[in-house]
């Protein structure tokens, strides 16, 4: 019997992000669900979001797999802690933190840096940010295709900024299995990061992807949340 799935999205999006991969988890069987995070929102903390995935995974009464996108992963390192509700981690090209590292600290560390993230941003006076379009185009949604590409600019909004510099407490990778989805154009998280990241968790998959293989590769995402699920 597969298991449900609950897909987390990253910052500067939302739920939308994996409506691909719903459509292509239902196709084989599997029951996912998503949430969107408080930090849309100025008021939006890493603990809010991983009390709203908390709150999630407890509506689903069984084990679940938990996927996380880019700073989604910290969150669900996060929330998966000490939570008997996780059966299975899926981190897509996404943050994997050691105890009392922030998402802006492994950007800091990346042996191949790609782009600056404030330069990337337009600060907001709320505390929040927005992801300059130009540049998300270049160094997030660099495979993508104009036809995926101009819908996923229009959606994409704010995200507190302050969530990025706090530490990870509770890491779920430890207690519970773990796979990695390696995107291989990536120009957020390099390759060269995401293969450290890696080496925590049990499966390792491969996608021939930039930052958002949600939209440019959502069946081979999806195959890679099936294989955990099932």
């Amino acid at each position: 019997m597969t298991k449900p799935v609950l897909l987390v999205h990253g910052a500067f999006t939302g739920s939308w992000v994996w409506d691909k991969v719903v459509t292509e988890l239902k196709l084989r069987g599997i029951q996912a669900t998503t949430v969107d995070l408080p930090s849309q929102g100025a008021d939006g903390t890493l603990e809010r979001d991983a009390q709203t995935v908390r709150d999630a995974l407890e509506v689903v009464h069984e084990p679940t797999v938990l996927v996380g996108h880019s700073y989604g992963g910290a969150v669900i390192t996060r929330a998966s802690a000490n939570n008997d509700g996780v059966a299975h981690l899926v981190y897509v090209c996404a943050a994997l933190p050691q105890a009392g590292e922030a998402v802006s600290d492994l950007l800091g560390r990346d042996p191949e840096p790609h782009d600056d993230l404030a330069g990337a941003l337009e600060q907001r006076a709320d505390g929040t940010a927005t992801f300059k379009r130009e540049v998300a185009r270049e160094t997030m949604f660099n495979d993508a295709t104009e036809e995926q590409l101009a819908p996923v600019l229009d959606k994409m909004g704010p995200h507190a900024v302050g969530t990025l510099g706090e530490p990870a407490t509770g890491l779920g990778w430890q207690q519970h299995p773990a796979t990695y989805v390696i995107t291989l154009q990536d120009k957020q998280f390099s390759v060269a990061l995401q293969q450290e990241f890696a080496r925590h968790v049990d499966t390792v998959v491969k996608v021939d992807a930039g930052h958002g293989p949600m939209f440019t590769k959502p069946a081979e995402i999806a195959d890679a949340i099936a294989a955990a699920a099932n």
